[in-house]
């Protein structure tokens, strides 16, 4: 009785242990759900914050990029109109506002010659706001027209090599502003003018050829007329018209009807001569012909080979003496006017003030692309990303996630629905654009329009019916055709089987069946820009099997391999830092027969501006 008497309490107590240890740690497994349920709507309005934080930032910068343009359109004596606290208004930009927090003012440190304005740009979206200051610098823009008057306008040396063709008759027209060295088959050139040597070998067919330096020629090939300031040297079976040189001429095997030289002249090996003038001396190593010789020197007839007339200032000497029929005429002189240098048109390239022309503007922001819309149709003008999702890729969005409900156009087709046109390399700020190809060269790619991108391009696999615009250097991979804007059909453009509700409306008037010709759609590729005072890139390579409907512009250098067509004007600038030359090479040709009425070659002129755009500084406040 005793021991019973003394365990149940103890039961009992342990029981009630028990149930408050269940209790307690239901109550802390009950804190921790909470807590828990706590913390996810904390991460989901923290995430809803970031967004919304985002798309008010994105939206300040669209800001500042549309008062960049603004100002890059500016006249320089607009500018008093800035006054401070002057409020800007935005059309087609919603949540944007800004005011100018710096009115125009010198400051000769950071903008040299120019005037600095600065603005506070407000963004907001879903119940966040950001707010940009910006300090712009503004400067008189000089002119940056490039007007090439030539098919090819090279500045540096060129290299030759391979099937060079250029089909283009009178237009054909190749200016150097260096040395020429060429081999292989060259053909098609009226004129070659270069400042430096012009070296050709293998088979040459061409009209004139004018060297500032010296014309060294070997192999084959018939010319209109060879002229160089120094000397002229032809071997081979090379034959001219004529010969003018302010130097000495020499010919080993060679034809030339009329030759005129200021300086000594050397003939040998079977060479044949019609006319000869020279205010040197002759030397007669072996001719098959020379109808008549003028030469104020001395005329060496050391081996066989008739003269049949003429006269000589000088002596005549030499064992085969008795076939000259000359006359010693001791009051000879002859006018032989020297050569004098020509000016050469020198071609440049700035994508920069292409980039308001531009239907579409690529650039990166952190880790977007995003994308200004300019004069397209059903699209409003401003600023998108290219986003993409799934089966639904290379979309223009108003944020930068795939939603149908925020993606307004496609603007490229992939390998298919699945693979994005578009990718970007970090590392080498290099744009890489692949996409399907169809055998009909009417169905585009990529939306039809000018392309400008901040970086280096790579133009792949593809149908194009665009201009392309780099900052940076751009080449092509893969089988890639490309039709600039202005060289494209007007259906091709304006009625796209692909993409015919986003016709570049500045090249698609209403109640026209024509192309309305936009100066920058002369351009099928153009590379290289100004930026802080430095020319960065340049560099175009047309590689592989590439096709190019248009004129291709290098601020830099051009590069050609594999088999290459060119139907329009080629120049390179060599303002960048590469330091070697233009190179053509493989098979290469020029095509200018049947251009379109909307293509004019050679003519690229940006838009009209009076002031450069720099943006100094921005930060957030």
């Amino acid at each position: 009785m005793t021991r019973n008497s003394h365990t149940t309490p103890a039961r009992r107590q342990r029981g009630i242990s028990s149930l408050l240890f269940i209790l307690l740690t239901g109550l802390s497994l009950g804190a921790m759900v909470f807590a828990g349920i706590s913390y996810v709507r904390g991460l989901q309005a923290q995430s809803v914050t970031v967004h919304a934080m985002t798309q008010a930032q994105m939206k300040a910068w669209s800001g500042a990029e549309a008062l960049r343009q603004f100002l890059f359109h500016l006249k320089a004596k607009d500018l008093e109109q800035l006054s401070l606290g002057s409020p800007v208004q935005f059309a087609g930009l919603e949540g944007v506002e800004a005011k100018v927090s710096r009115a125009p003012s010198d400051d000769p440190i950071n903008c040299k010659d120019g005037k600095v304005v600065g603005f506070e740009i407000s963004g907001s979206s879903g119940g966040a706001s950001t707010l940009l200051a910006n300090d712009f610098c503004l400067k008189p823009a000089k002119s940056t027209v490039s007007s090439p008057k030539a098919v090819i306008n090279i500045r540096g040396d060129l290299s030759l090599r391979g099937n060079i063709e250029v089909l283009g008759g009178d237009k054909a027209k190749v200016l150097v502003d260096g040395k020429v060295v060429g081999s292989g088959s060259l053909s098609g050139i009226s004129f070659l003018q270069a400042k430096g040597d012009v070296e050709l070998s293998g088979s040459s067919s061409n009209g004139i050829v004018f060297s500032e330096q010296n014309i060294l020629l070997s192999g084959s090939g018939s010319y209109n007329a060879l002229q160089a300031m120094g000397n002229i040297q032809l071997s081979g079976t090379v034959s001219a018209a004529s010969a003018i040189a302010n130097g000495a001429i020499s010919l080993r095997g060679n034809q030339v009807t009329d030759l005129r030289a200021i300086g000594p002249v050397t003939l040998a090996g079977d060479a044949t001569v019609g006319m000869l003038r020279t205010k040197s001396n002759v030397h007669h190593q072996g001719v098959k012909l020379v109808n008549q010789a003028f030469v104020e020197g001395d005329y060496l007839h050391e081996r066989y080979g008739p003269v049949n007339g003429g006269q000589y200032r000088g002596q005549l000497s030499g064992p085969s003496r008795a076939e000259n029929r000359m006359t010693r005429n001791p009051n000879l002189l002859l006018d032989i006017p020297a050569l004098t240098p020509a000016t050469l048109d020198t071609p440049t390239f700035d994508a920069y003030p292409y980039k308001s022309m531009a239907n579409y503007v690529f650039e990166r922001q952190g880790g977007d692309t995003k994308v200004t819309v300019r004069s397209v149709s059903h699209v409003l003008d401003g600023t998108y990303f290219l986003v993409g999702s799934g089966g639904n890729q290379d979309y223009l969005c108003t944020s930068n996630r795939y939603s149908p409900s925020s993606c307004v156009a496609k603007i490229c087709t992939g390998y298919s629905d699945y693979n994005s046109c578009f990718q970007f390399d970090a590392a080498s700020q290099t744009w890489k654009i692949n996409g399907a190809k169809d055998a009909n060269k009417s169905i585009s790619t990529m939306v039809p329009g000018v392309l400008w991108f901040e970086g280096n391009v790579e133009a792949g696999t593809g149908n194009y019916h665009n201009t392309w615009l780099a900052t940076g250097n751009l080449k092509t991979q893969g089988e890639h055709l490309s039709y600039s804007v202005n060289y494209a059909d007007y259906a091709w453009v304006c009625k796209s089987s692909r993409y015919s509700r986003l016709a570049p409306s500045n090249f698609c008037l209403p109640g026209q069946a024509e192309l309305q010709s936009v100066s920058a759609g002369n351009i099928c590729f153009g590379a290289g820009g100004v930026k802080d005072g430095n020319y960065l890139g340049g560099k175009i390579t047309l590689a592989a099997s590439a096709e190019v409907f248009g004129d291709v512009v290098a601020g830099d250098i051009l590069e050609t391999g594999g088999s290459t067509v060119i139907h329009g004007f080629i120049s390179a600038a060599n303002l960048g830092s590469t330091g070697d030359g233009s190179s053509l090479k493989a098979s290469t040709r020029v095509d200018l027969s049947n251009l379109p009425k909307s293509f004019q070659p050679g003519e690229h002129k940006p838009a009209a501006s009076s002031l450069l755009v720099t943006l100094l500084w921005s930060r957030y406040q």
